[in-house]
């Protein structure tokens, strides 16, 4: 059965949700509680083509959306020097230029909470259209 990485900022924000839950209670006992969230511009729409050359990049942890003409991925246990190494990987395989700035986001250092990330890693991606 292949996955859809189609998704709604709706699911995104249920996902992160319950991601910040279970990090925080694996924090508890010891597991690093960082990750990271990594959205790159990409108006292509082939879902297909998509999973084809992005999902063999990333670990079976991560997640993948295509939201409103962006790409974004869910990075667990990923700080914002490896998300820019993701970033780096997809856009070289996908062949476009990343931006000059990053749209990345770290949890906890960018938001303690899903819309707080979300809203955060939207900001910076305008910071970069300016």
């Amino acid at each position: 059965m292949k996955t859809k990485i189609l998704g709604y900022k709706e699911l995104l924000k249920t996902l992160l949700e319950y991601h910040i839950t279970l990090v925080e209670r694996l924090h508890h006992e010891g597991y690093d509680r960082t990750f990271t969230i990594l959205l790159l511009p990409y108006p292509q729409k082939d879902e297909e083509k998509l999973r084809q050359i992005i999902l063999p990049l990333l670990r079976s942890s991560d997640r993948l959306f295509y939201i409103e003409g962006n790409l974004i991925a869910l990075l667990p246990g990923t700080d914002w020097m490896g998300a820019m190494k993701v970033r780096e990987t997809i856009c070289e395989a996908l062949g476009i230029e990343p931006a000059e700035k990053e749209c990345i986001v770290e949890y906890p250092v960018d938001g303690e909470e899903a819309f707080t990330l979300i809203g955060n890693l939207y900001a910076r991606c305008e910071e970069t259209r300016d």
